[in-house]
């Protein structure tokens, strides 16, 4: 209605400064049905027909196999070689930290996080569509004291767990694989000295 308000404002003004050209053509009444009106007689219809629920079905099974099957993080493909790296994980403070009673805690600049606080987790980053790198992690987890997480860039986690009864993680929107400039699978991820330890494993390796 605003709309059609502004376009007839918007046409007084022009043709209060413009010559009467007539009528040219049939002329017709405007009628703006009354989208409320509609959207709940549709709306109850679809509801008497099924169609509502329906819909409802497909959205929750829709959801649900995004969340038992998230897409692969994208440009992570099986390892070819072995290769190795290292990565700080560094904080920056931008002003000193206090306790809230003007005592300063840790003044501005950059820190290294591992220097106050380890990293003692074992990732396992693997694709969780990869038979033999699922047996891999497998073997790697149960045979170590260190605490370690299998991270999947590719497959349903929610099937492994049921399948292995071990948790197994996902990395969302690869957030982890992309700050540890991980391209390739399987990798691990541990904690050597100040700096964290990054290594792809060729799969014939395996």
């Amino acid at each position: 209605m605003k709309k059609l308000i502004k376009i007839l404002l918007l046409s007084m003004a022009i043709k209060a400064g413009a010559e009467d050209l007539g009528v040219v053509g049939k002329t017709y009444l405007i009628v703006e049905p009354d989208m409320i009106e509609w959207i709940k007689s549709r709306a109850d219809t679809m509801m008497k027909n099924g169609q509502w629920e329906q819909i409802q079905k497909q959205a929750i099974d829709k959801t649900q196999n995004y969340i038992n099957h998230p897409p692969a993080i994208a440009n992570i493909s099986d390892a070819t070689e072995t290769k190795t790296w290292y990565y700080t994980p560094l904080v920056n403070l931008k002003e000193d930290l206090t306790d809230g009673q003007g005592h300063t805690i840790a003044k501005a600049g950059q820190y290294n996080a591992l220097r106050y606080m380890p990293f003692d987790v074992q990732l396992l980053f693997i694709n969780g569509d990869n038979p033999k790198q699922v047996a891999w992690a497998l073997e790697k987890n149960k045979n170590t004291e260190v605490s370690t997480k299998i991270v999947l860039t590719s497959g349903s986690f929610i099937d492994l767990d049921k399948e292995h009864k071990v948790w197994f993680y996902y990395d969302q929107g690869g957030k982890y694989t992309q700050k540890l400039n991980i391209t390739h699978v399987p990798a691990v991820v541990q904690q050597e000295g100040t700096e964290l330890k990054i290594t792809e494993i060729a799969n014939n390796e395996l």
